[in-house]
């Protein structure tokens, strides 16, 4: 038997308009891709994407998403990422972040990213009261509700 290989693209939806929200669900963010595939790559590249394409997660506080397609297709999917421009109804574009073999590497990279962020942003926060009251709000976050 032989096994089917995937790849995991973390994106970043980068929207021209800043807004905390996006409103995007998995099934917009993958219809728009298999959209942009067919246009960019006809008929046969929409094939090969098609079979194992998935939006695994999309967090829409974030702006990170994971795509899932297999190892043979990926790179039609991350060649046609930064050609789009238009995300549902909004205007974004795809930044890829990270490419890997496996889904636990990709958490760990979000993870990394996320923690690297916060690092940026604590360190332009000119008083101490302000990066406690930071931290504490970031740390409060619940993703759930």
């Amino acid at each position: 038997m032989v096994r089917i290989k995937n790849r995991y693209i973390v994106v970043r939806i980068v929207p021209e308009v800043p807004a905390k929200v996006l409103n995007f669900h998995d099934a917009v963010i993958a219809k728009c891709i298999l959209n942009h595939v067919k246009k960019f790559y006809g008929d046969y590249g929409l094939g090969t994407v098609e079979q194992g394409f998935r939006v695994k997660y999309c967090n829409e506080r974030t702006k990170v998403t994971i795509i899932r397609c297999l190892h043979r297709s990926h790179r039609v999917v991350t060649s046609t990422l930064p050609l789009i421009t238009m995300i549902g109804d909004v205007r974004a574009k795809f930044h890829t972040l990270y490419t890997g073999a496996t889904i636990i590497q990709c958490n760990k990279f979000i993870i990394n990213h996320q923690q690297r962020f916060l690092d940026e942003m604590v360190g332009q926060i000119a008083s101490a009261k302000e990066r406690k009251e930071f931290i504490k709000r970031v740390m409060e976050f619940d993703l759930e509700q």
